[in-house]
């Protein structure tokens, strides 16, 4: 560029001192590819991106996985696109995988890789869009396949389950699988009113996010009160059991002498007990299964925390449930209408009388899961009097 926009000097200089000092740095290595390094420096000068997501792409043959990239100045950086890579479930990609991949961000992108997006796969990004089937027919060639974008069924993601963390009740790379081979195609085809997100938890601490960001959202968790092994509770000292016991938000857990005992009922499996005990309180023995509907982070309504729909007995029962929601959800949602958004206009009753289900309990008012509590009249008197004495009050 023999005169570059007053911008794009700027942003030069901006760049240069980003470079300066002796640690690993991320422009740098930017400028050893082909990333246009002068539009993301002039989006620093003028403190607003040039690069907008501009939607999907559509080729034969991918109808699902390729993300549009525009800019706004394509005096300085050309349009380009980010094709998603469908990954093996927990994130376990071989480095055989990687390197084909590496290889093929070189040969059709800018030389880039984004390794593991939150969305759970690998994104190739700079792909012009008359390489794109070039790049796909290569990248299957190799035993791989696209990831998902648009109106589908996203990548499923999970935390790493009972693989690496002694909490998990759920193998939640054999659920991704098998919630793979039944909905693949509701991955690879948009035909959803809107994007579904799937996200799997081994257990309450929720690392997947599944009561979060998850349209439908699935956490291993288990009946009663947590496992209490007495022999490991010995190795804690007087303050660490009296920090268990005091931190327990519902008041689940009483001190007995060098012991402790936990109310299941009263439990809401926030995990605190679990995290601060060092192996002495496990999650329980007897597991189950909680599917959430309707959480999200961005839609017509806003951020939304998933609903509690089912405890079930068996992970399989959650694969026919997730069918019977994006059955209701076809036919019942508007476009562009998210499954949460769906929820607050129709109503929970309304939503379980579609799904053929009777309303619980647990569907309006568990106040930790479930945004839509029912407040009866007694309630309606007694809360305020709590909170009142809670905070100090009369």
């Amino acid at each position: 560029m023999s005169n570059p926009p007053e911008e794009v000097v700027k942003g030069r200089k901006i760049l240069d001192d980003l470079k300066k000092g002796d640690w690993p740095n991320f422009v740098k290595e930017a400028q050893k590819t082909r990333y246009p390094v002068d539009l993301y420096g002039a989006s620093l000068a003028l403190k607003r991106d040039l690069f907008t997501t501009g939607g999907y792409v559509s080729v034969p043959g991918a109808p699902t996985g390729i993300l549009m990239r525009v800019t706004s100045r394509p005096d300085i950086g050309e349009n380009a696109n980010i094709v998603r890579v469908l990954i093996p479930s927990g994130n376990f990609v071989t480095s055989e995988m990687l390197d084909k991949l590496c290889d093929l961000a070189d040969k059709y992108g800018v030389g880039m890789v984004h390794a593991i997006s939150t969305g759970e796969d690998i994104e190739i990004p700079g792909i012009p869009k008359e390489k794109i089937r070039d790049f796909i027919a290569e990248l299957r060639q190799n035993g791989y396949e696209c990831g998902s974008t648009g109106d589908a069924f996203r990548a499923t993601t999970t935390c790493v389950g009972s693989a690496l963390c002694e909490y998990s009740n759920l193998n939640t790379e054999e659920f991704r699988d098998k919630f793979y081979d039944m909905y693949n195609d509701f991955a690879k085809y948009p035909t959803f009113p809107h994007k579904v997100k799937v996200k799997v938890s081994g257990c309450p601490i929720d690392c997947g996010r599944a009561t979060q960001k998850a349209d439908i959202g699935i956490v291993g968790s288990w009946k009663g009160a947590p496992e209490v092994d007495e022999k490991l509770l010995k190795n804690l000292n007087n303050e660490e059991i009296d920090g268990i016991v005091n931190s327990c938000p519902t008041g689940a857990i009483k001190r007995n002498g060098s012991s402790i005992s936990i109310k299941g009922e009263d439990c809401t499996q926030c995990m605190i007990c679990v995290r601060k005990s060092k192996g002495a309180i496990m999650p329980g023995k007897e597991k189950q299964f909680l599917i959430y509907v309707g959480g999200k982070l961005r839609g017509k309504k806003g951020p939304l925390t998933g609903k509690l729909f089912a405890r079930l007995n068996s992970p399989e029962e959650a694969l026919d449930i997730i069918n019977r929601i994006v059955e209701v959800y076809i036919e019942q949602a508007a476009r562009k209408e998210r499954i949460g958004d769906m929820l607050l206009r129709v109503g929970m009753k309304s939503f379980m009388d579609m799904m053929k289900e009777v309303p619980r309990s647990m569907n309006s008012k568990d106040l930790r899961t479930n945004v839509f509590y029912a407040v009866n009249e007694k309630d309606r008197e007694e809360i305020p009097r709590k909170v009142s004495k809670a905070v100090g009050g009369d």
